[in-house]
């Protein structure tokens, strides 16, 4: 028998490539299977779990060691399914009367800017941290990262708002004063 998502997780956050080959053999298939039945549209079910996968890489630091990776994941794959789903809604109501979707202009943000802001957020502590990211990167509910991160959903509302806070303190310092 293989090693455990746990243990393959684990290695992964720790900067093993090749377990994350593994992981994805192990998990894709299952995530798949589960993101099907919910939504029953294979391509759709195929975009999900090529979303969850970028996700879950996203939200790496995050991870828990020894934490279960399985209900991690999947709640991951459902609310990636849900904003697909959202987008898609969205895409359709914005349909012109020839139903052409519209050209969209998506401002790309400055890279020094991102740069800045994964600084600061590197300097905040993992409860803050992990509870921004979890929230506000990775799309998990208040409930969702609760669980996650063994706390209530009020100490994620909190930590956020002081995380935020203290992001605004650190990205205020380091900004140049205008002359």
């Amino acid at each position: 028998m293989g090693r455990s998502l746990e243990v393959l997780m684990s290695e992964y956050v720790a900067g093993s490539p090749e377990a994350f080959t593994e992981l994805h053999r192990q998990l894709a298939p299952k995530l798949h299977s589960y993101v099907l039945r919910l939504c029953r549209d294979p391509a759709l079910a195929d975009d999900v779990v090529q979303a969850t996968f970028a996700k879950l890489h996203r939200a790496r630091a995050t991870y828990l060691p020894g934490a279960k990776v399985m209900p991690w994941a999947l709640v991951i794959a459902r609310r990636t399914l849900l904003d697909e789903r959202r987008g898609l809604a969205a895409q359709r109501e914005l349909l012109d009367e020839d139903g052409v979707l519209p050209e969209r202009r998506a401002e790309l943000p400055n890279p020094d800017q991102v740069a800045d802001m994964r600084r600061a957020l590197a300097r905040l502590p993992d409860n803050y941290r992990s509870a921004i990211q979890l929230t506000k990167l990775v799309g998990f509910s208040g409930e969702e990262a609760a669980r996650l991160l063994s706390t209530t959903q009020s100490a994620i509302k909190l930590r956020v708002h002081r995380g935020y806070a203290m992001l605004r303190s650190i990205l205020a310092a380091s900004s140049p004063t205008p002359a």
